[in-house]
């Protein structure tokens, strides 16, 4: 595994859940290729989203972990044809959450937001006004 240790990805988890999504060849144990094809496919979903304002790879930082640990146990349910309503819940969630990642968002060291970035809002420009105050309309 690349960012994250199977250990971690037991933290959300059951390792015997891990086995029923991997072990393909039901030998009752985890296979490693499919671990490791599951984790980058985390790993691509996340980076699609952050490209838009981090250089590309991703250092492992502690919000990528965890991005990529969730995504990790999302892509081995979908390795199944039938998953749980709440992984597909959590999907949705994992994708709102990088859809709304900013410069800052994952945390990484020596990550500055670009100029003209620091507000999000909506900016209006209009032009300046033409007419007096007390213009009420035209006279004839």
């Amino acid at each position: 595994m690349e960012i994250i240790t199977l250990d971690e990805l037991l933290g959300v988890m059951p390792e015997h859940a891990v086995v029923d999504l991997t072990d393909d060849a039901e030998s009752g144990s985890i296979d490693e290729g499919n671990l490791d094809q599951a984790e980058q496919s985390a790993i691509r979903d996340l980076e699609l989203y952050a490209s838009r304002h981090y250089a590309l790879p991703l250092p492992p930082v502690d919000a990528v972990r965890e991005l990529v640990r969730q995504l990790t146990k999302c892509h081995l349910y979908f390795r199944r044809s039938a998953y749980p309503e709440e992984v597909m819940e959590l999907y949705k969630q994992l994708q709102k959450k990088m859809q709304n990642l900013t410069p800052l968002s994952l945390g990484i060291p020596g990550v500055e937001p670009e100029a003209g970035t620091e507000n999000a809002g909506i900016s209006v420009s209009a032009p300046a006004q033409r007419f007096p105050d007390n213009f009420t309309g035209f006279n004839g």
